[in-house]
């Protein structure tokens, strides 16, 4: 993955927190990095249903989090009894910094490996996700035979932030631009702001089926879309 994008404009949609880890890989390979988050999370107005999930857990059974806004969400309802499961170290070290006990992180930082990966154990997996969480995670542990709960733990809302209209004289330039998607969601923020034939000068890469699919969805077969599958990933879903 980072061999295709060196040397290259990179237009990043997440959050800049969430970019920190791949960003650097990408600067590492000479790439100019242009952050222009599409989504943005928010913490729920009423927690009593996480906490209450969160309180019923036990020994036996796993909390999957799979970012560090869930590790917030799931700190500001207090410590659960069940072991942790973490997507991405940064995930595993916010949950630990608010004392929780994470005992298992997948061999790769996606929903696919951990999916895969979890141990058995006698108990449920409560996921404590998004709203717009994508299915694949529970789907995946429901055919291996995991007793699977879901937990909204925070909002994610589909939000251009950033020089709107520089991002179009980008596009609209000669400059080869490479865009990095990793949900629905974010390409849901981008075109609300950047018509479609601009998007189309660009080279887009995206994580995941569920985002290649919306891509397709949106800008059909002008577009130059690729999968990056997540053995090239390393870096953490939403």
């Amino acid at each position: 993955m980072f061999e295709r994008l060196a040397g290259k404009t990179v237009v990043l949609t997440r959050e800049p927190a969430d970019n920190a880890e791949l960003a650097s890989r990408l600067r590492g390979r000479c790439a100019r990095i242009i952050e222009f988050s599409c989504v943005r999370t928010e913490p729920l107005t009423d927690t009593s249903g996480l906490a209450a999930e969160l309180a019923a857990l036990r020994d036996d059974d796993w909390l999957v989090v799979t970012s560090r806004h869930g590790a917030e969400a799931v700190a500001r309802c207090g410590q659960p009894r069940a072991a942790v499961a973490a997507i991405g170290d940064a995930t595993a070290e916010r949950l630990r910094a608010y004392g929780a006990r994470v005992a298992f992180q997948p061999s790769m930082s996606s929903g696919a490996a951990l999916a895969r990966e979890l141990p058995h154990t006698s108990g449920v997996v409560l996921l404590a996700r998004s709203d717009r969480a994508l299915s694949d995670l529970p789907r995946v542990l429901h055919q291996r035979g995991f007793t699977v709960r879901e937990v909204v733990a925070y909002r994610t809302v589909a939000d251009a932030r950033g020089d709107v209209a520089a991002m179009q004289a980008l596009l609209a330039s000669r400059e080869a631009v490479a865009i990095l998607f990793h949900s629905p969601s974010a390409v849901a923020g981008m075109l609300a702001v950047i018509e479609a034939p601009l998007a189309v000068r660009a080279v887009i890469h995206v994580f995941g089926h569920s985002t290649l699919r919306a891509v397709r969805d949106a800008l059909g077969t002008a577009a130059d879309v690729s999968l990056i599958e997540e053995e090239a990933a390393h870096v953490a879903h939403r």
